[in-house]
């Protein structure tokens, strides 16, 4: 499949149910479903996978590291798969996100979904500009 490259910065709302609409632009694409994945090394967002991108991602970084015996990298593997989730679009486009991660990352009300290239990120908006501002600090 060729891959879409996935960019822009939405404002959208988590429903009390959990929910959350695609942009418009990518529900074609996350039309046949979609991996959430919080990893437990990067931001605090959940990153938003074409089935294809996932299986392109995980062959990359993943498998690596589960051929590793380094337990650093064992925990990588287990912690990444027991916050991974293959969820289906509902008709208008939205994604049910697993209450796990809606509670672990204390999304509710407005969040926002970017593109970064080869997958979407829901973030919780003070979330993001707090990360967004220490990175601006580490940067100079």
């Amino acid at each position: 499949m060729q891959q879409q490259l996935l960019s822009g910065f939405f404002d959208h709302t988590l429903d009390p149910k959990g929910r959350v609409t695609l942009p418009s632009r990518y529900r074609e694409h996350f039309s046949h479903g979609a991996e959430l994945v919080r990893f437990p090394d990067k931001d605090p967002c959940i990153s938003v996978f074409h089935p294809d991108a996932w299986d392109e991602y995980d062959a990359k970084h993943i498998v690596p590291r589960d051929a590793s015996e380094k337990k650093e990298d064992e925990w990588f593997v287990r912690l990444t798969y027991a916050n991974k989730y293959s969820v289906e679009p509902d008709r208008q486009g939205r994604l049910l996100l697993p209450p796990k991660l809606v509670k672990d990352l204390k999304l509710s009300g407005k969040v926002l979904i970017l593109g970064v290239r080869d997958r979407l990120e829901i973030w919780d908006p003070d979330e993001y500009e707090k990360c967004k501002a220490e990175r601006r600090g580490k940067d100079g």
